[in-house]
């Protein structure tokens, strides 16, 4: 039986936060928040893993009082949720980086936007005479953002430094530089995955770490003793393989539902924080059912 709602039971839920918990207007729902606010209040173990950076995510789960710490880049980077400082960081190997570098130099379809850490701050940086229509839609739906950073020359950063990379695009360009991409070493994570947000759009990207490790590692501080993960994409399938329970959402993709221990409702519908409602209930209540699927 889950021990969910008992104050002194160590289960640590952990959520995706775009196409899971969000809604499809990356809001969450009154809903939402009065069950993980409440749940975390009770003593309860939460945090999300997104790909977002933490200024992204912060903005968008700004309502939850989240006290441990969030996994933000896909697992490279961990952060404390009130002051925003990095806790963990995995940066990819320079060798890597500079490969991708090379692959992309020249190209007016493909230009990358590579993410390093300085003076413990993350920083998105590009080349400025460089805008391919990707990375001017990234520019477009940030601005004001206090992490862009302009470039004159990829020879302004150190390679050593970058933990994330990302390249938007239409899918062929994409496709054509991901079958160039050397195989990525042990801890290095490649996801190539169309926008939920914006049809048509693709994402491949690159990470020094996964979610897994993230997850795995924030279990064993807080002498956790089960691990729940909810999720929808395939970014969220490394994490799934180290939950004790891993539940997809009724719209997540096809090979997530097939990985999970159970379909829970969709994000529209609240799915996470039906089911931790739902489980909180059965918890006080022993005699009563278990929580409904999608």
């Amino acid at each position: 039986m889950s021990g969910l709602g008992h104050r002194r039971h160590r289960e640590l839920l952990v959520s995706d936060l775009d196409g899971t918990l969000l809604r499809h207007d990356t809001t969450l729902s009154a809903f939402t928040v009065s069950v993980i606010n409440g749940y975390i209040a009770d003593g309860g173990l939460f945090t999300y893993a997104t790909a977002r950076s933490y200024t992204s995510a912060a903005r968008v789960t700004a309502p939850l009082r989240l006290r441990l710490p969030v996994i933000t880049y896909g697992g490279a980077i961990v952060l404390d949720p009130v002051t925003g400082q990095p806790r963990q960081a995995q940066l990819l190997p320079a060798a890597l980086v500079e490969e991708v570098l090379r692959l992309t130099d020249g190209s007016r379809l493909v230009q990358p936007i590579l993410y390093v850490l300085r003076q413990g701050r993350d920083r998105a940086c590009w080349l400025a005479d460089r805008i391919t229509p990707g990375v001017a839609n990234f520019l477009r739906a940030r601005p004001g953002d206090p992490r862009l950073l302009p470039l004159s020359t990829w020879d302004d950063i150190d390679t050593a430094a970058v933990f994330f990379v990302s390249l938007i695009g239409d899918r062929q360009p994409l496709q054509e530089l991901f079958e160039q991409f050397p195989a990525a070493p042990d801890g290095c994570h490649v996801v190539f995955a169309e926008d939920i947000y914006s049809p048509g759009q693709w994402w491949l990207e690159l990470t020094s770490g996964t979610k897994a490790t993230a997850v795995a590692a924030l279990k064993a501080e807080l002498a956790a003793a089960t691990v729940t993960c909810f999720g929808d994409q395939l970014n969220d399938l490394p994490m799934f393989a180290v939950a004790d329970t891993a539940l997809a959402v009724a719209n997540a993709a096809p090979e997530v539902r097939a990985a999970a221990t159970q379909v829970i409702a969709a994000n529209t519908d609240d799915g996470v924080a039906q089911w931790i409602a739902a489980t909180s209930a059965a918890a006080s209540h022993p005699g009563g059912a278990d929580p409904v699927p999608a």
